[in-house]
């Protein structure tokens, strides 16, 4: 294989070459692949929780947005237990201070997961968003997307 196809993965499960993968799908099975082990094990005695995360530009009214993941994560019987709001529109992750306190949550163990209405809420730039997603499985907890990834 050349040095210019070195990362492309393909869609065919027969290993040969076939349609490239779009980022989005290559994105989302990454993540659910990543929560897999998280899923594989249900916490006993209690909810998942999950910390609500949003970023607006400044000014945005996230009230609707929080309203939104509230009913997705009732739907997947989750409960919220931090609603974290950014007003730094599109900024690396590293850089926004809710999003920093959101993964200081899950290092400590006071949530299982971060629920986003789509990607675009952690970040645009594929290599950001990959970086979040590890830190987050690495800590044993989940990303959960209300719209995935492939659907963007």
């Amino acid at each position: 294989m050349d040095r210019g196809n070195e990362f492309t993965r393909f869609s065919s499960g027969s290993g040969a070459p076939g349609i490239p993968i779009a980022p989005g799908l290559r994105l989302k099975r990454l993540r659910d692949e990543l929560n897999s082990p998280v899923f594989a094990h249900r916490p006993r005695a209690r909810t998942r929780r999950v910390v609500a995360y949003v970023r607006t530009l400044k000014g945005g009214d996230p009230a609707p947005l929080f309203q939104v993941l509230e009913d997705e994560a009732s739907v997947r019987g989750w409960q919220v237990g931090h609603r974290l709001h950014d007003e730094t529109g599109p900024l690396a992750p590293q850089r926004s201070p809710r999003w920093l306190q959101a993964r200081k949550l899950m290092h400590e163990g006071f949530a299982d997961g971060v629920l986003v209405l789509d990607r675009s809420h952690i970040s645009d730039n594929d290599a950001e968003y990959e970086t979040e997603l590890n830190f987050v499985a690495d800590r044993h907890c989940f990303t959960a997307l209300v719209v995935p990834e492939a659907a963007t």
